[in-house]
């Protein structure tokens, strides 16, 4: 049985794609999706977000703040 990689683990070996400035913090059950301003842009389950659904919203984000070069 292979275990899924989580978005927290991806996070801290450094294989989340996460655009400039922005970083996740845990805090018990929940991510904290943050902007380099520490403005908060998602929350998301330790357990149940996928690494690839953490970077979309960050990317989708780091767009829609006119950071279009991406």
């Amino acid at each position: 049985m292979s275990r899924k990689t989580t978005a927290w683990s991806a996070y801290r070996a450094g294989k989340l794609r996460l655009p400039p400035g922005y970083e996740l913090e845990r805090d018990a059950d929940v991510l904290h999706l943050l902007r380099h301003d520490g403005s908060t842009v998602a929350v998301f389950s330790v357990r149940g977000v996928d690494p690839a659904e953490v970077e979309k919203t960050a990317e989708e984000d780091y767009r829609a703040s006119g950071n279009n070069s991406a």
